[in-house]
């Protein structure tokens, strides 16, 4: 089932990421942790992260870097699982919080691959 949803998040002193996220099968935000693993710069490096589904926790490998072309202002988002790509998003920045849209990779495929 394709999943349309939208998050935020806010870098913390140490340099993880705390915020909201919410899709369109859901009636109220919740809450996403990552862990920094590996910095880049300002938004951009890997991270551990966590939410909840079915309250149960869903830890994946977040990866956040510079769109190609976009001179840094646009950022690419994708959460894995071991070598499985669940979701692919696209934000930027706003008063330092990265705001964006997240989508399932089957939707993100067929979005940027019409035939």
């Amino acid at each position: 089932m394709a999943v349309f949803g939208r998050f935020y998040f806010k870098k913390t002193t140490n340099g993880n990421l705390i915020g909201e996220y919410s899709n369109h099968n859901m009636m109220e935000n919740q809450t996403e942790s990552a862990d920094l693993i590996e910095f880049t710069g300002n938004f951009v490096g890997k991270y551990k992260t966590t939410w909840r589904e079915d309250d149960l926790p869903i830890i994946t490998d977040l990866t956040i870097q510079h769109k190609a072309g976009s001179n840094g202002r646009i950022f690419d988002l994708k959460w894995k699982r071991g070598n499985e790509e669940l979701f692919i998003g696209q934000g930027f920045l706003c008063d330092n919080i990265l705001i964006g849209d997240y989508t399932d990779k089957e939707t993100f495929s067929k979005i940027n691959n019409p035939q």
